[in-house]
């Protein structure tokens, strides 16, 4: 009897692990086993791991009924021709029938139930089978050898004089370019990478030819004086004091990582374009079963099976592949074919294996993302070069970031207005200060308020106040003290993982250099470094993702109106994005209106200071249905729509009613409804003459309810303020959700958890009582505080600095301590969160 493994890769119901069969195959003291699915996904992996064990992977193909085994590096390779397509035959290699094989879905008789489960959800019989008891070894009985799966990656050549011509673009620039430049290229050279670097080269040169924009830089190779001078990334890494080591040095064994960025909708045309030219795959990826996918399914598919034996099942095949994807970024780019198992999708391979199978093989990957952000740029068809623009900086000081790259969050927001930066090298600051880590530890705090860091610190990093906050300066500092560059990388490295055995030789060498240097506190300067290390970020990816931070800026801060009409546009599925932006438009003094059937399309419209919604914010209202009705216009009634565009659902035509589509049109929206209703009472009607009294009017008896409520089962979000309100005594909701902010607002209950200010609506976390109240109002739709209203009511910020301020409403004031006394400014508040505060009346 000779088994045959189906592995999970299969996707119809194996469990079999690698690992574990390994072990059970030298426990029976095999030496071998066939694995033979119908694709080549498990491949690599089960060649690694059996060959680690001293074992022969014996690898098949199971295709049309019959296994295909290949017995030798040469057979392997023609299997995966015949399963390319390539050829429509394959000849003098061992074929076996199914029913000459036992076919191996499980190891062991605990599995077989979790294997049956994998079978239910993949809509198969409940027929499986473990290993046999006794078995042949089939590499005897063939006469199998092992082999590896590695293959002969080549990038493309560059020219002769590529380092020559690299050379005359870095003359122009000065000395310290052109040193630092041979210095890399050497670099580079001995370790073999110029051919990589030059397809990195190509395909940006490819994508800006085709007109795709591509982002200035991603990742360490920011710091690559060779990456800005071949297009790669447009960041000057000696402006901004970037290190070449981040990126590459002397002891990395494997091919630096150059991700490029591109616009999201053209990535598929360039990949294409890359074709003409060069031998392009594309990278497999798997979606497994995570801990809530896998309960959710246990529990769907097994809802009467006993509580031990979900877990047990949950245990054997959680993590397990689900369905095979494409991964999102990587490509291969060779010169030459490469004898890689693929399937075609839009005239592209994708080979089986996945990054690491590829990585395993000796084939390296290049990471080609698209990045929405860049196409929503691009449609600006703006040129930014100007890089200290002070109303764009003022905006993002202000915290007013929805739709600005990286900033949108309101911890983000918060940040902005704590570190108020007034140039690209803080704005670089701010976004390596923007992520838990830094946040968890109070280096926002301290970089605010740096009095307290070390003298030395501040002394070597001005530009941070001397707060660490990039792993370059942790490399800096390495090197202050004497490391060399590649040794101030590798200790990096071995900080961030913990590695004690390399840590160790190499801070004592740094704790030797500091104190030749006459630094008596060597050891507190290791202890700070070791402390703020963990917390440190990539400086090269910094600078160049605050380029694209600064250009989304800019255009809001310049265009605002293009700017929200493609904020909408890219968002118009997100109901809590477009809520935001509806605040921030009338933050901004316009006047915003429902989707209006005669003037909304499927953009926002600006009139003036009077905006109109989109129609696409109305649920099921897509792109085709808005191009009908503007054909139409102008439609006078909800009858008319119907009459004139076939096919509208009812439940949609409502929506557009209570989203206010057709407020122009009638005095109210319960009228509009009415119209409505007799039209369904007229068809009921027509039906009932058809088919007897036996059909049931399905709709007739609508209530309105609360307006605010039906906006948001419509729009996914409240529009309608109530205007009994007093209002410019305090903060507006509008001001809480465009700065993302903790303010006191003047609200009225309008139903359930829905709050108006008078000027604008809003859904709180909150029971509000009925009538008027002030409330310290969260961005998080959460009511913290709850005072009874009267006009004499005043609230009172207190801050301990000189904050900036900002004009607030009539019962707002802030008072100031400064040198000692404190000074009041009556109508502003702070631009901050960090303040106390009290009630009190007039």
């Amino acid at each position: 009897m000779i088994p045959w493994v189906i592995s999970p890769y299969s996707f119809d119901g194996s469990v079999v692990r690698f690992e574990k069969l390994a072990l059970l195959l030298k426990r029976k003291g095999l030496k071998s086993v066939i694995l033979a699915d119908r694709n080549f996904h498990a491949a690599v992996k089960f060649n690694t791991i059996m060959r680690k064990h001293g074992l022969i992977p014996v690898h098949g193909l199971w295709k049309d009924g019959r296994i295909f085994v290949a017995r030798n590096r040469e057979e392997f390779d023609s299997l995966v021709r015949y399963y390319n397509g390539e050829t429509h035959e394959i000849e003098d290699i061992p074929v076996f029938q199914e029913s000459e094989l036992t076919p191996v879905r499980y190891l062991d008789a605990s599995e077989k139930k979790a294997s049956i489960f994998m079978r239910k959800i993949f809509g198969l019989d409940e027929d499986v089978q473990g290993f046999p008891e006794k078995c042949e070894d089939v590499a005897d009985i063939l006469n199998a050898e092992a082999y590896d799966l590695r293959v002969n990656h080549r990038f493309p050549t560059p020219p002769k004089n590529w380092n020559e011509l690299l050379i005359k673009k870095a003359e122009p620039l000065g000395e310290e370019y052109i040193s630092r430049l041979k210095r890399e290229l050497e670099v580079i050279k001995r370790k073999g990478f110029t051919p990589y670097i030059y397809t990195v080269e190509k395909v940006v040169e490819i994508a800006k030819k085709m007109g795709i924009k591509v982002g200035p830089g991603r990742g360490s190779a920011v710091g690559s004086l060779v990456a800005y001078l071949c297009g790669i990334t447009e960041v000057d890494p000696i402006k901004y004091d970037l290190l070449f080591e981040r990126f590459l040095n002397e002891e990395r064994q494997e091919p630096p990582d150059i991700d490029v960025d591109v616009e999201d909708r053209r990535r598929k045309d360039l990949i294409k374009e890359l074709s003409k030219s060069f031998q392009v795959y594309q990278v497999s990826t798997f979606g497994n079963l995570t801990e809530k996918s896998l309960k959710n399914l246990i529990n769907s598919v097994l809802p009467d099976a006993s509580l031990e034996e979900k877990n047990e099942i949950y245990k054997t095949v959680y993590g397990l592949p689900h369905h095979p994807s494409v991964h999102a970024a990587g490509v291969v780019i060779s010169e030459n074919p490469l004898p890689l198992p693929t399937r075609t999708e839009e005239d592209i391979p994708i080979t089986d294996y996945d990054m690491y199978d590829l990585q395993e093989i000796g084939v390296v990957k290049i990471d080609i993302l698209g990045l929405k952000t860049l196409s929503f740029i691009k449609d600006f068809k703006k040129e930014i070069f100007d890089y200290s623009d002070e109303k764009t900086y003022h905006l993002i000081s202000k915290g007013k970031t929805l739709g600005v790259f990286q900033l949108e969050g309101l911890q983000a927001r918060k940040l902005c207005r704590r570190i108020s930066p007034r140039n690209m090298d803080e704005l670089s600051i701010l976004l390596a200060l923007n992520r838990p880590g830094p946040l968890r530890s109070g280096l926002d705090v301290m970089f605010s308020n740096s009095k307290n860091v070390p003298a030395f610190f501040r002394k070597m990093f001005p530009e941070t106040r001397g707060v660490l906050i990039y792993q370059e300066q942790i490399m800096r500092l390495a090197m202050f003290a004497g490391l060399s560059g590649t040794e101030a990388d590798i200790l990096r490295r071995a900080i961030a993982k913990k590695e004690r055995e390399k840590m160790e030789p190499l801070l004592e060498k740094m704790k030797k250099g500091l104190l030749e240097k006459g630094m008596e506190n060597a050891e507190q300067i290791l202890e700070i470094l070791l402390n703020f290390s963990s917390y440190a970020f990539n400086k090269s990816h910094s600078v160049a993702y605050a380029h694209i931070t600064y250009q989304t800026a800019y255009l809001k801060a310049h265009h605002l109106e293009e700017f929200f009409k493609l904020y909408f546009a890219y968002n118009s599925s997100d109901a809590g994005k477009i809520f935001l932006a509806v605040q921030e438009l009338r933050n901004e003094g316009y006047r915003v209106h429902p989707p209006d059937i005669n003037i909304s399309g499927k953009d926002l419209v600006f009139h003036g200071k009077d905006v109109y919604l989109p129609l696409t914010v109305v649920k099921g209202v897509g792109v085709t249905l808005v191009e009908q009705i503007e054909k139409i216009r102008p439609v006078s009634s909800v009858r008319e729509l119907q009459e004139r565009v076939t096919g509208v659902p009812r439940n949609v035509v409502e929506s557009l009613i209570t989203a206010g589509a057709f407020d122009k049109l009638y005095e109210n929206r319960k009228l509009a409804l009415e119209e409505l209703n007799k039209r369904v009472e007229k068809d009921i009607l027509e039906i009932r003459s058809l088919f007897g009294e036996k059909v049931e009017q399905e709709s007739s008896n609508i209530k309105i309810g609360d307006i605010t409520e039906l906006e948001e089962k419509s729009m996914g979000f409240p529009l309608t303020p109530v205007h009994e309100v007093p209002t410019g005594l305090f903060a507006r909701i509008d001001d809480v959700f465009t700065y993302g902010r903790i303010l006191p607002v003047l609200v009225k209950r309008v139903s359930r958890n829905i709050v108006t200010d008078g000027l604008s609506v809003c859904r709180v976390r909150t029971d509000v009582p009925d009538g008027v109240h002030l409330v310290l109002l969260s961005p998080l739709q959460k009511i913290i505080k709850i005072w009874p209203f009267n006009e004499n009511t005043r609230f009172v910020y207190r801050v301990d600095f000189t904050a900036t301020l900002e004009k607030a409403g009539q019962n707002e004031i802030t008072e100031v301590l400064k040198n000692g006394a404190v000074v009041r400014y009556e109508g502003y508040r702070p631009l901050t969160d960090e303040y106390r505060y009290r009630v009190v009346p007039r």
